[in-house]
């Protein structure tokens, strides 16, 4: 079950731009690595190349010892390593179980053994807490249920290897800690994990070890319990970030009101809104995944 990954020095080029300068480092088995560096990091170029969506312009991929190179993702997951998008890879007009199977479907004989495939659907949606009917369209969830199916899906693929790219981004907190505990079940089963996010919190909590690139390259890694969230963002910019966010005047009650709102309703969604902006104000809209903040 176990799956060790190193990285020698590996490098990447789109046309005459390097996005990857020979980027070296080693995953153990069974652990959850935080891989953690501002947009434009490379964070995602390096992990395409590990699950087969991208090839290395140079250096060496090992998995287990011998040196590898993907052609393609669907290689990569014979091999055991998926990766979870952070756009959602699904088509809406189809259900969950065919989602889940597509272009890996069960047979019969001649025949798609429909009744298994949605079998075996309903047990992996069980496991991460989805408990919508394998039947159901996708076009039909929400957002972050769309998101668990795509965790389901990729543990369908009896993954050893497991990249997260944001995964949390549309679950609430009570999702995410389902999500959470199912990572934990996976790292106890010999799973080594790793999860991209630029949520410090979520990195602190589930994760073992930190690895930080910045533009393009490695550059440093160590265990999550010795690093505060502010050295790990001071990593990943190669600053202070105290120095990015200078206090501000707060904006006069006197500046001129630019924008004015009064009871907006958006059926169904929003009820009664009301707020106005200043002149220089920088308003903030907050909530959960389905509060109406983006139909306001």
């Amino acid at each position: 079950m176990s799956l060790a990954v190193r990285f020698d020095d590996i490098r990447k080029d789109f046309g005459p731009v390097r996005v990857l300068h020979g980027v070296s480092f080693e995953l153990a088995p069974g652990r959850i690595y935080g891989l953690l560096g501002e947009n434009g990091a490379g964070k995602s170029t390096l992990m395409k190349i590990l699950a087969g969506y991208e090839t290395a312009s140079a250096g060496m991929l090992l998995i287990d010892g011998a040196a590898q190179q993907f052609a393609s993702s669907r290689e990569a997951e014979a091999a055991g390593i998926v990766l979870i998008h952070q756009e959602f890879n699904l088509a809406e007009h189809l259900s969950i179980a065919q989602n889940m199977y597509l272009g890996h479907e069960k047979r019969r004989g001649w025949l798609l053994d429909d009744a298994a495939m949605r079998a075996e659907a309903a047990r992996y949606l069980a496991q991460v807490g989805l408990t919508k009917p394998p039947d159901t369209r996708v076009r039909d969830l929400i957002v972050a249920e769309k998101q668990m199916v795509e965790i389901a899906k990729a543990l369908s693929r009896r993954a050893r290897l497991l990249i997260m790219d944001e995964p949390s981004a549309t679950l609430t907190p009570s999702e995410t800690e389902r999500l959470f505990a199912l990572m934990t079940k996976l790292k106890a089963d010999g799973v080594t994990i790793i999860y991209i996010s630029h949520k410090l919190d979520e990195v602190e909590h589930i994760t073992d070890e930190v690895i930080v690139m910045r533009d393009g390259r490695f550059v440093a890694r160590g265990a999550t319990a010795g690093l505060a969230r502010q050295q790990m963002a001071n990593l990943m910019v190669g600053r202070d970030v105290s120095d990015m966010f200078p206090d501000k005047a707060p904006v006069s009650a006197d500046a001129a009101v630019a924008l004015k709102v009064e009871g907006l309703v958006v059926p169904d969604w929003v009820e009664h809104l009301s707020f106005d902006v200043r002149a220089g104000e920088v308003l903030g809209f907050a909530g959960l995944v389905g509060a109406g903040r983006t139909e306001a």
